[in-house]
């Protein structure tokens, strides 16, 4: 070899050998060898299966979309494209200093990406289970599914109080309560986090409605925050000790919470000692400096914008480099923490046949009984030879709501489909119709995606179906259900929060014929949060709410409905008699016919009148 080419060789290895590597020098070194450029970069997301970001809710920054040519300015190493289809996203990854880009993905009731995964039940369900054990073993079951398919940190759970049965999201909130929402909230992230992944507390903070999420004002009191709105957080952050922790879209009396220093600094990290790092909401569109300077380290998914924005701030001092120095430190410690980063391989299979078994227990055990007159519940197998299954939800089950918490499942169970492969005869005259329904209905909508799960309003029944049905079979099981997910709340209308004249008059006739032959009518629920009942709960011989149970729903109504499962769920948030009894009914969802501000005016006040309250449900 000649002389030169031996020097630059050398050159080269002693340059290598002297670049400062994460995880084998410190982070400040690691940080000290950064450019300005890269350090924003790792502040920033990637945006790379985001070519068109959605339009912003009113009152937020009107943004146009990317640019045509943006997919391919992103630098290749912080692309990783194909990595992790579907993921939420990923950070940016430094090579030359030993940085790799994470992978983020939705959701509470299991990984969501574009592979088969499986979809446990409801949060709101796991928080009627009262079993902290039985959750802990759900998270666990999810962080396993993250290693298998190459996830760092789960965006989950959403602890979020149910301020109102109207929120969108509340199937994937945990609780009215604070108590059993942190508890809930810290077994679910020490179960996932057993695995060597990350969870991330969501929205921090306040974050109790989807209407304006964006923009919406939220004004309360110090005190009602704390010790209401931030007591889970406190709890599941000092208890679970949380990798990472997700801000909210909304501002917190006047301040978005993004930029929000009182949340994310003065209490989150000095007061309750987070040692994570905190992320955005998906596309929250505020000032990326502001953000810096409050402590929120991440912005996700990130775009061009906020990049140039945080390079003009440090280039005309607006912005310190001390501060991304700061940031950096909490991101690159998580990193570190991650499969990623330790080389973990992934083998996308999950044990899905074992953790349906799971999602199947976990389902019948947060089914809360409401009604159950004369025993009728469990069922009587030796008496129950043919059953009339009524309701489009016994043919087509919603086993979770749109949005973050959908998942990519390779199947679901209808009870419809529970029965007969426990073999218990349905009439099949009323099943070949609800069948034929169900698909025709379907086929004039949208295959179910992130945004869209179709829902089928329910089916009449002729008055004489109904009559000969009561006479030629033991029971009926009538299911009515209601859909609901992230980017909307519902309504305070038929077919939302109240019954249809349909619903209602298929629900008093199948009491009505059944009766007349000493014969039992169950209603089951397949619901993600409270409707109104107040006038028809005394109707039916029982009652049983099955939320929305996950991949296996048939499966664990029926363990539920033969008695094969004890029922132990209890509500935990109450069904009100009337809305008007809700101690938010004024102020949901926004106060003063303002519809960018709303004020907690009901602080911590318990509903007047509930139909069922928090923590009621019978067993057998």
């Amino acid at each position: 070899m000649r002389k030169i080419e031996y020097i630059v060789l050398v050159s080269l290895v002693l340059l290598v050998s002297c670049t400062p590597r994460l995880g084998r020098d410190s982070d400040e070194a690691v940080i000290a060898a950064m450019t300005v450029e890269e350090k924003i970069n790792l502040l920033v997301g990637t945006c790379v299966a985001w070519p068109n970001p959605p339009y912003p809710a009113p009152n937020t920054i009107h943004r146009g979309s990317m640019p045509e040519d943006y997919a391919a300015q992103v630098i290749s190493t912080a692309r990783m494209e194909g990595r992790v289809p579907g993921s939420a996203g990923q950070s940016y990854a430094i090579p030359r200093l030993g940085i790799p880009s994470i992978v983020f993905s939705d959701g509470p009731v299991g990984v969501r990406i574009d592979a088969y995964t499986t979809a446990f039940p409801s949060t709101c369900l796991l928080a009627s289970t009262r079993d902290t054990d039985l959750v802990y073993r759900v998270g666990q079951a999810i962080g396993e599914e993250m290693l298998s398919m190459g996830v760092d940190i789960l965006l989950a759970p959403g602890m979020n109080l149910m301020r109102n049965p109207l929120c969108g999201r509340n199937y994937e909130y945990l609780s009215s309560d604070p108590d059993l929402c942190g508890q809930i909230a810290s077994a679910y992230v020490r179960g996932v986090q057993s695995c060597g992944v990350g969870a991330c507390l969501k929205h921090f903070a306040v974050n109790n409605q989807e209407t304006y999420r964006n923009g919406i004002d939220v004004q309360l009191s110090d005190s009602l925050l704390r010790n209401h709105y931030l007591k889970a957080f406190e709890y599941t952050v000092r208890q679970a000790k949380p990798w990472t922790v997700m801000s909210a879209y909304n501002r917190v009396n006047g301040v978005l919470a993004s930029e929000n220093k009182y949340l994310l600094t003065d209490i989150l990290r000095d007061e309750w000692q987070f040692d994570g790092f905190v992320m955005t909401d998906w596309w929250a569109e505020e000032d990326p400096v502001k953000m810096q300077q409050a402590g929120c380290n991440m912005q996700m998914p990130g775009t061009p914008m906020q990049k140039e924005q945080l390079r003009q701030a440090i280039a005309d001092g607006t912005l310190d480099e001390a501060v991304l120095d700061r940031n950096l430190l909490d991101v690159l410690r998580i990193i570190r923490r991650t499969p990623t980063f330790r080389g973990v391989a992934f083998d996308q299979q999950p044990a899905l046949e074992r953790h349906a078994l799971l999602a199947r227990e976990a389902a019948a055990k947060g089914m809360v009984l409401l009604e159950n007159r004369n025993n009728t519940l469990p069922l009587d197998t030796q008496k129950v030879q043919k059953v009339a299954l009524m309701g489009v939800g016994s043919y087509n089950v919603y086993v979770g709501g749109s949005g973050s918490g959908n998942v990519t499942r390779k199947y679901k169970v209808s009870l419809a489909d529970a029965l007969a492969e426990a073999g218990y005869p349905m009439d099949s005259s009323l099943c070949a119709m609800y069948r034929d329904y169900v698909k025709t209905e379907l086929g004039k909508q949208p295959a179910e995606n992130f945004w869209c799960v179709p829902t089928i309003s329910e089916m009449a029944v002729d008055k004489k179906e109904i009559e000969r049905l009561a006479r030629e079979t033991d029971i009926c099981l009538l299911t009515l259900q209601r859909m609901a997910g992230e980017g909307a709340d519902r309504q305070l209308a038929k077919g939302d929060y109240f019954l249809t004249e349909t619903e209602e008059q298929l629900l008093r006739m199948c009491v009505r014929a059944f009766h007349i032959y000493n014969k039992r009518v169950v209603l089951l629920l397949n619901i993600g949060s409270s409707i109104h009942l107040t006038q028809v709960h005394t109707l039916p011989d029982a009652i049983l709410l099955t939320w929305l149970p996950g991949q296996e729903a048939g499966h664990a109504m029926l363990d539920v409905l033969t008695g094969r499962v004890s029922m132990q769920g209890q509500l935990p948030m109450p069904f009100y008699y009337d809305y008007e009894d809700v101690p938010s009914a004024a102020n949901f969802p926004w106060s003063d016919g303002d519809a960018n501000k709303v004020i907690y005016r009901e602080g911590t006040a318990q509903p007047t009148r509930t139909l069922y309250p928090f923590g009621y449900g019978l067993t057998y």
